[in-house]
């Protein structure tokens, strides 16, 4: 029976508390345990293999490996260390080595995105296995806009990588298949977790979380600016809106922000410091959730705002730019969208959604069913299964 390992430098929640540590379970991490999962739902042998990034240590240099269960997926973490440059050298042995000792010859594997660290990996499996067996998933482009030496490795371990592996690949989103010309795809935006539908109707004062990577291409600035117009023409409404940041970045601007806004009656509430428990507990509590990519930005063309699947999957409405696949998967029955991603637009839209919550609750709900219908695991799953299959003998590569 052909197995389906996903390599991925990932850090998931038995990882922190095998080793007493906080690091950060991100999107990338949510992304690779819902997929892994979806192709499980599908009875079908899956692992995850992940050699951390785990740079963020204040201390602690080495990180021994070991085996787990993250939810029903089996995931086997290789040893890893902090030390930047070398950490990337050290897990491309670790990732070649376990290869070498535990993927079978007809077994498939998803490699996460085109980091370094995999190149000798893939070698290793064009080689034995053949390059049909090893998929890509794409989760941005590289980006001619970074000229550092990132930038620049990212850029060379790409075009590395995509001659390696299957000419097949997962991408992110349709508008990064057609940025990076592939028409062999299968377009994954994100799973859904499993939560049960919901019903509620908005809270007084209602809840506006703003949370994930906060920086300017994620919206900072036009969040600051927004909820300022806010303050100031919308007085009328300032004891019915409570705002929530969750995250990490600017926090400098969004503290100042909150005593600026003060005065006028608005409450923002900063909680940057939270761990996952706090956060899921304030996710429950919201009711509209913040996704706030500025379109034209390189790297908001060549990936896709995950949180916007977490934020309506737990039926918040979603509250977002038009970027990326967002209208492919969303409408105004769905989501509330912006038509311009300015501070004036948002800040009004921001008081329809205070002033009209039942119409709001209404598309918050249809948002979540919708999200359920094409995200689900057993959704993604069926796709992913079917696309993996490597392709039959007398095939054409």
């Amino acid at each position: 029976m052909t197995r389906q390992f996903f390599f991925a430098p990932v850090v998931l929640p038995h990882y922190n508390v095998h080793h007493k540590q906080r690091f950060a379970v991100g999107a990338a991490s949510q992304k690779v345990i819902g997929m892994a999962a979806s192709v499980r739902s599908q009875l079908r042998e899956t692992f995850i293999v992940s050699s951390p990034i785990v740079t963020a240590s204040p201390a602690q240099i080495f990180f021994k490996g070991f085996a787990c269960r993250e939810g029903r997926v089996a995931c086997a973490y290789l040893s890893s260390i902090s030390i930047r440059g070398l950490n990337r050298l050290y897990s491309a042995f670790a990732y070649l080595w376990f290869a070498w000792r535990e993927v079978r010859r007809d077994d498939s594997v998803v490699l996460y995105n085109y980091f370094p660290e995999y190149i000798l990996l893939a070698a290793w499996l064009c080689f034995r296995n053949g390059r049909e067996h090893v998929v890509i998933d794409l989760e941005d482009g590289p980006r001619t806009d970074e000229k550092n030496l990132r930038g620049f490795s990212n850029r060379i371990s790409f075009r590395i990588l995509t001659r390696l592996c299957s000419k097949r690949s997962i991408v992110v989103s349709h508008q990064l298949a057609g940025v990076l010309g592939l028409d062999n795809v299968c377009v994954v935006n994100g799973v859904s977790p499993e939560v049960k539908v919901r019903t509620r109707a908005f809270q007084k004062p209602v809840v506006f979380l703003y949370g994930g990577s906060i920086q300017l291409d994620t919206g900072l600035k036009l969040f600051v600016d927004a909820v300022r117009l806010f303050a100031q023409e919308h007085r009328d409404l300032a004891s019915q809106v409570h705002f929530v940041v969750t995250g990490f970045g600017g926090t400098e601007q969004l503290n100042a922000l909150a005593e600026e806004v003060r005065p006028a009656g608005v409450v923002v509430s900063v909680r940057q410091d939270i761990g996952p428990d706090e956060y899921r507990r304030t996710l429950a509590d919201a009711d509209v959730g913040l996704s706030l990519r500025v379109p034209g930005d390189q790297i908001n063309s060549t990936t896709f705002p995950s949180k916007v699947i977490e934020l309506s999957s737990h039926g918040l409405l979603l509250l977002t730019t038009q970027v990326s696949d967002i209208a492919l998967l969303f409408n105004q029955d769905t989501a509330a969208i912006l038509p311009q991603a300015t501070a004036q637009v948002l800040a009004n839209q921001i008081a329809a959604i205070v002033r009209e919550p039942e119409h709001f609750a209404r598309v918050a709900a249809a948002g979540q069913k919708v999200i359920a219908a094409s995200c689900s695991r057993r959704s993604v799953g069926r796709r992913l299964v079917e696309f993996l299959n490597p392709l039959a003998p007398g095939d054409v590569p």
